[in-house]
């Protein structure tokens, strides 16, 4: 049986009357892509920032790394990098400053880090760059980077490929490739663009109007897609719009 890391059940969370996740109930799997499908509003955004601590669920609960009391949760979510919404650096710094910070944060002693995670995600020329003075794609990649600094096993990205031209976008896929299957760090990816998930995933869940409505691995969407001739955007508004022959 394969190493479940990450396991939520009956997630919601409430805002007034509206509810923005119903009753999620995931499982990620070590080792494994996935990627989280939703259209803008669908939930996405809220789920990852429950998982990252960043939001309290209004019911339900998970587990992560085995371990289901909030107080473990609490330390176990130290094997999670994780970026949420826009990347969060500090413009005035430089790229090298931005890690340096992050490391003494979290509290990782290895100094070396900070050249090592820069040449991973290419920025090796330009660690004394204000951040702020950075391309879109280069605030990615070093947000990414920042993620990685205490060696996480678990890396949570929300919408990475958003604003980023196809170079940066082929750039990344390869940067996080390489993180699976040379790390061995899960992925749990967001996005609402179908074609460039399907070149990276190993699993996908879509989720609609806050509700997890379908779970399904990359040979079975495979399958699905030979025997219906479907594209992707196709499948997906067929699942979205409730068709019962999904």
């Amino acid at each position: 049986m394969e190493n479940i890391i990450l396991q939520t059940h009956g997630i919601s969370v409430k805002y007034g009357n509206f509810l923005a996740l119903d009753d999620v109930s995931i499982s990620l799997k070590s080792k494994h892509i996935y990627g989280f499908i939703g259209e803008n509003g669908a939930g996405k955004t809220t789920l990852m920032k429950v998982l990252t601590g960043l939001l309290y669920p209004t019911n339900g609960d998970f587990s992560l790394f085995g371990k289901n009391k909030p107080c473990d949760i609490l330390k176990m979510r130290r094997h999670i990098g994780s970026t949420i919404e826009a990347p969060a650096l500090y413009p005035e710094y430089s790229a090298y400053r931005n890690l340096e910070l992050q490391r003494i944060l979290i509290g990782n002693p290895d100094k070396a880090i900070c050249d090592k995670l820069l040449g991973m995600v290419g920025l090796t020329e330009v660690k004394d760059k204000k951040a702020g003075k950075f391309s879109m794609g280069m605030k990615q990649r070093l947000s990414i980077a920042m993620a990685l600094v205490g060696k996480p096993r678990l890396l949570i990205l929300d919408e990475p490929i958003n604003g980023l031209d196809p170079k940066n976008i082929s750039e990344l896929r390869s940067l996080l490739k390489k993180l699976n299957e040379e790390n061995d760090v899960t992925l749990f990816l967001s996005s609402h663009i179908l074609n460039e998930l399907y070149l990276l995933a190993t699993d996908y869940y879509i989720i609609h109007k806050g509700r997890i409505i379908k779970s399904i691995t990359h040979d079975e969407l495979d399958e699905k897609l030979s025997v219906t001739g479907q594209s992707l955007e196709e499948y997906f508004l067929s699942v979205t719009g409730g068709d019962s022959n999904v």
